[in-house]
């Protein structure tokens, strides 16, 4: 399902000037901290069900929405006091359809034991005997159902709505579920929808307005049922598919809210804003409006009453979840003539569905997101990825192009996937990487990171998928699907057997390989720097960018992000010029930079402009990009040769040399995973100099400092790690940034 034209209207919009960025990471961070601890000193003996008036039947329903709002934070099922709540829920005789509905999620966030898997199996024939098979009410639910089971009567959408979330939770957990239920639920929802796209609490109401709270539960409801009823929707290509029903509602919720108000009404909003992919709801940013109010509003770890308190934390937990895949919404541009049949969008549950197995397969909450080519490039890096879909060639505008370029030399990789094995896509898509940075895709080697190091091996499938990368040389840069399009089974949750498990497995790869395995961001955390204010910064250093005929320069936006970093915390700015050897014009600069990929060799000219560079004061910082061995040896092999005697030798920089505590105090480094298993566990820097004329005149690294400049952690670099690393009651470990910045300095002086 998607909402074509939805979509359009609600993601076009962009970040609007002067739109508040709502709580940070930190604050949300203290408040579900707070929250949690809260709900344990509250905790009377087992349970959080005193003082309960159950008249629907919903006994043990409190406690099962802390559990699973303590659960879903992250709080280990084997702590006492949560383990004491799980054995009281495991037994409890529960009558009513809230209850069941949220202890099916309760059991879907533990371990599937033997006992789990039967009180689930349990709770999910019980939600299918209580679901109303006759009149109005048919496919709804009632606080409790008739001791027949199904039939007719009262029903409302409000319970209605954790009927389906229930059975959800057991369907994910491959808990069989009869046959009609799915068609059922989604026939009652979207028979029950208003004119207006809302929903009231209970369709007889023709008189009563639609709600926030009951709007939310209907389009939340209908991202459920819609994935069974249509899940084999796009499979064959033929362009994008539309959903009236939820576009309507979208567009109701958009219009209308500001009506959102109690926490239960949050918790259906980041349902939705999960389930869609939407950022925005209108032009409000529905996750940071919503964290900015919940630790605005909350007391002393409080939101009010108990069920509350667990909603705000389900709305802060879940909709703050790592985003492993924003998708491209495009459109192609036919330099006026007229516009193409958009085919973004042909399968509008794949990315949603592989972000979910996942996150089942690495034991993270992961969320997906769509957006756009109207947008700032900064909303691109809530994900590591970039996924661009379809079935026709790729003709974006020059400003889009542009765009893509920068995600990527921010750090960004796009993952592309040639839907039905389109030929001219995945042509126009190898085009567009060349076009962009200049290199050929080629198939990716069986010995890469993606395939050797991450969570399943290549080794290990029979069948093997085609994959193709376009590199820097140091790091993957673009990766496509040529032909084997893993969209469908992603679409239709055909994630097993042996052509679709190899292609679950190794877009899972491609994921942690994008995030280095272990650097998951919450949504609203960023590598990103920008300088901060419009103060001038006190002082600036030139640095001239050595070109030479080979790879000189694979990250140009390492050195952007450094600028903001320098002019940030030490009122340094850089001015970064490029320099081609050979053509004497390294005159004025006092430092030179020389990095890359692959062997290379200057010529004559170029060591006698270095040589006369660095003997009349200059000083030359080279690092293999990436850590690239081949680079490594070619440049020291040109470094003696510029300079030649063993008195010139490359010598390791103590711990104690002036140049570690220029600008940062470093003590100690931390090393990239990939690089830890060449150089072992150490926690010293590998920074190697040359002195002339008693002055320290070349500064070489045969680790990466360039990828690590950008900021984003990817897996394969022999390298520092971006950032400073905080280690508990011990030093903090600095990463590649401060170093540069060190040495920067060091030489600038």
């Amino acid at each position: 399902m998607i909402r074509a034209r939805m979509v359009l209207i609600l993601l076009l919009v962009g970040v609007l000037p002067g739109v508040s960025r709502g709580a940070s990471v930190e604050a949300v961070e203290k408040a579900i901290r707070a929250g949690v601890d809260h709900l344990y000193e509250i905790q009377q003996g087992n349970n959080w069900d005193y003082n309960w008036k159950d008249d629907h039947g919903n006994a043990g329903g409190r406690t099962a929405l802390v559990v699973y709002a303590l659960l879903a934070a992250g709080e280990s099922p084997q702590n006492p006091k949560l383990k004491a709540a799980i054995d009281y829920l495991i037994p409890l005789k529960v009558e009513g359809v809230y209850a069941t509905g949220i202890r099916c999620n309760v059991w879907f966030l533990l371990p599937q034991t033997p006992e789990i898997k039967q009180v689930f199996r349990d709770d999910a024939q019980f939600l299918q005997f209580a679901m109303k098979m006759k009149g109005p009410a048919r496919g709804l639910f009632d606080y409790m159902p008739n001791k027949e089971g199904g039939g007719a009567g009262r029903y409302d959408h409000s319970v209605s709505q954790y009927g389906v979330l229930g059975l959800w939770a057991a369907a994910q957990a491959n808990i069989e579920i009869r046959g009609d239920v799915w068609r059922l639920m989604d026939t009652a929802w979207r028979g029950n929808q208003k004119p207006d796209g809302g929903w009231s609490y209970v369709d007889e109401e023709k008189d009563k307005p639609s709600t926030a709270s009951m709007t939310a539960a209907g389009v939340a409801s209908l991202f459920i049922t819609q994935e069974y009823v249509n899940g084999m929707a796009g499979i064959g290509c033929t362009g994008n598919i539309k959903d009236e029903h939820i576009d309507k509602g979208l567009k109701w919720m958009s219009e209308h809210f500001k009506q959102v108000g109690n926490y239960y009404t949050w918790y259906g909003v980041e349902r939705i804003g999960v389930a869609s992919g939407l950022k925005y709801f209108g032009t409000v940013n529905w996750y940071q409006v919503g964290a900015d109010h919940m630790v605005k509003s909350q007391n002393k770890g409080s939101w009010g009453e108990v069920t509350d308190t667990a909603f705000a934390i389900l709305f802060l937990v879940r909709g703050r979840a790592p985003v492993m895949m924003n998708k491209l919404e495009y459109v192609v541009d036919t330099a006026g003539d007229k516009a193409k049949p958009l085919t973004w969008n042909q399968r509008p549950r794949d990315v949603a569905n592989i972000a979910r197995w996942t996150g089942r397969q690495i034991e993270k909450d992961l969320n997906w997101q769509v957006v756009n080519l109207n947008v700032n490039v900064d909303e691109f890096h809530d994900a590591p990825i970039l996924y661009i879909s379809g079935r026709d060639s790729l003709a974006f505008t020059q400003e889009g192009e542009a765009k893509l370029k920068e995600f990527v030399e921010q750090g960004g990789l796009i993952l592309g996937n040639a839907d039905c094995a389109s030929k001219a896509f995945a042509e126009s898509f190898r085009k567009l990487g060349t076009k962009l940075f200049g290199w050929e895709f080629r198939e990716l080697p069986e010995d890469h990171p993606i395939y050797t190091s991450e969570q399943y091996k290549r080794a290990g499938w029979k069948q093997k998928p085609s994959l193709l990368g376009l590199s820097n040389g140091a790091r993957e840069l673009m990766l496509l699907f040529p032909t084997a399009d893993p969209a469908k089974g992603w679409q239709t949750q055909a994630f097993l057997g042996p052509d679709r498990e190899p292609l679950s497995q190794l877009t899972t790869n491609i994921f942690l390989y994008a995030v280095d395995k272990q650097n998951l961001r919450f949504k609203g955390d960023t590598y990103l720097v920008k300088v901060k204010g419009k103060k001038s910064a006190a002082n600036t250093i030139k640095v001239a960018r050595l070109q030479y005929s080979g790879n000189w320069d694979p990250e140009p936006g390492g050195w952007r992000r450094l600028n903001a970093v320098m002019q940030n915390e030490h009122q340094t700015a850089l001015e970064v010029k490029t320099v081609k050897l050979g053509e004497k014009k390294l005159a004025g600069f006092k430092i030179a930079h020389a990095t890359g990929t692959g062997r290379f060799t200057l010529n004559a000219a170029a060591r006698e402009e270095i040589k006369k560079f660095v003997e009349g004061g200059g000083t030359l910082i080279v690092d293999a990009a990436g850590g690239n061995g081949e680079f490594a040896t070619a440049a020291e092999t040109e470094l003696v040769g510029i300079f030649p005697g063993a008195k010139n030798t490359l010598k390791l920089l103590p711990i104690s040399h002036p140049l570690f505590s220029s600008g940062n105090k470093i003590e100690e480094v931390e090393y990239r995973p990939f690089a830890r298993k060449s150089l072992g566990n150490i926690r010293t820097p590998r920074l190697r100099g040359m002195e002339l004329n008693n002055r320290l005149a070349v500064i070489f690294s045969g680790e990466d400092l360039s990828v690590g400049l950008v900021g984003q952690p990817v897996d394969g670099i022999v390298g520092y790690v971006p950032h400073p690393v905080q280690i508990p009651e011990h030093k903090t470990r600095m990463g590649a940034s401060e170093l540069m910045t060190n040495i920067l300095m060091y030489a600038g002086k």
